[in-house]
């Protein structure tokens, strides 16, 4: 049984949780929202928004769900298959219904309020009913499906319990991989895996309008491009725990993989926006963008899960403090930023400013309330299964420094 504790994935778990808020903060004032993700923005927009969007987006969930994979078999390896459904039940199915009618209510609310004043100058927090016609006319003529119920930043939790269900299928996968082991091996640790597995993350792209995930997955029924494409990345997770000489070759080839996401993030940006404004008719730049996605997606995992297996593997109390607090910061952050976005519509300020105070609004409140009013209490249960008792990580680490002094 595999006992030791990934610390360099706690660390890369806790980093896309921070980079969500940056994302989500983002939106609201992207110069050019994408064509399939329909949004009033903030009359101060900013290119760098969008850059910061399309960069954070393309790799973001799909490590999130790669981990997630990957720890799901570290959990199956320890209790076994029901033992971990039941696990799951009560680890995220219940938050999650929790969440349904605590915090989604409130992020609906206040983005509902922050697109209405942004559409018409007002600043009710609730808008007038013609207001709210309006909005919804307008959204139905860009096809969102406004009929649907959105369960908004949930859906990652959502699409977790369809992925949970393929768990059988996962141990099928690696039993039946056992006669090829010796070779698949050797495979994993091929440079030539990368592109590979782009193209096996490209095929599932092109359902998607520009090759990039915008669309379907933000309502409550199931979107099935989208359950295919991150599907793909929590099965390849839950097998990659068996075969983890993949994980050296990320940390091998992490420094020519960047390079090589720093090569394809201008032209993946640049095919998506031809194969949008062609509206899908010109095959071959719909066919060359879910390509240079697929590999830029790539490209940055081997890079990010690299770096974060060849820094960030060893005990840290940063790392530590953001990964027991990364379930209570998820389910947080978008109300606040919704709530620090709406705040912010009356001012004129220059986009990156009232982007960075949303930035911290939300970062300050969301560790503020886990370390003062969650970590202790029964909600830390609820979420994580104990309650913790820990301090600020800068308090920690100068405590370890003042001891290193005191023994030299």
């Amino acid at each position: 049984m595999d006992q030791r504790r990934y610390y360099g994935f706690d660390a890369l778990r806790g980093a896309m949780m921070m980079l969500g808020i940056v994302l989500h903060g983002a939106v609201f004032y992207l110069a050019s929202p994408p064509p399939t993700m329909f949004i009033i923005t903030d009359r101060n927009t900013s290119p760098v928004c969008d850059i910061l969007f399309h960069f954070i987006h393309s790799f973001r969930m799909p490590i999130f769900f790669l981990l997630a994979g990957f720890f799901t078999a570290l959990l199956v390896e320890k209790r076994g298959l029901w033992g971990t459904w039941k696990n799951r039940v009560a680890r995220v199915l219940a938050p999650l219904l929790a969440a349904m009618v605590t915090m989604l209510p409130v992020a609906g609310l206040f983005m509902i309020s922050f697109m209405v004043s942004a559409r018409f100058g007002s600043h009710d927090l609730i808008p007038e009913r013609a207001q709210l016609q309006i909005i919804s006319r307008e959204l139905a003529a860009a096809g969102v499906p406004v009929s649907e119920p959105s369960i908004g930043h949930l859906w990652f939790l959502y699409y977790l319990l369809y992925f949970y269900l393929l768990i059988p299928i996962c141990r099928w996968l690696v039993a039946a991989s056992r006669p090829a082991e010796t070779g698949l091996r050797k495979a994993l640790q091929s440079p030539t895996m990368l592109p590979v597995l782009g193209l096996v993350t490209a095929a599932t792209l092109w359902p998607f309008h520009g090759g990039q995930v915008h669309e379907g997955f933000l309502f409550l029924k199931p979107h099935l491009p989208s359950l295919i494409y991150f599907g793909l990345f929590f099965v390849l997770g839950y097998v990659l725990h068996f075969y983890q000489e993949m994980l050296q070759a990320f940390t091998r080839f992490m420094p020519w993989c960047a390079l090589l996401a720093a090569v394809l993030f201008p032209l993946s940006l640049t095919l998506s926006n031809l194969d949008n404004q062609s509206r899908g008719m010109a095959i071959e730049i719909h066919l060359a963008a879910v390509v240079t996605h697929g590999l830029f997606t790539w490209a940055l995992i081997y890079a990010l899960v690299g770096s974060a297996l060849r820094y960030f593997d060893k005990p840290s109390p940063w790392s530590l403090y953001i990964a027991q607090s990364s379930y209570w910061v998820f389910l947080v952050h978008l109300p606040l930023v919704c709530i620090a976005a709406w705040l912010l519509v009356p001012y004129d300020l220059p986009a990156l400013v009232k982007f960075a105070a949303v930035v911290g609004f939300t970062t300050v409140l969301s560790f503020a309330s886990y370390h003062y009013a969650v970590q202790r209490t029964w909600g830390s249960a609820f979420l994580n299964g104990r309650r913790f008792d820990m301090k600020w990580p800068w308090q920690v680490a100068g405590a370890i420094a003042q001891v290193g002094e005191a023994k030299s």
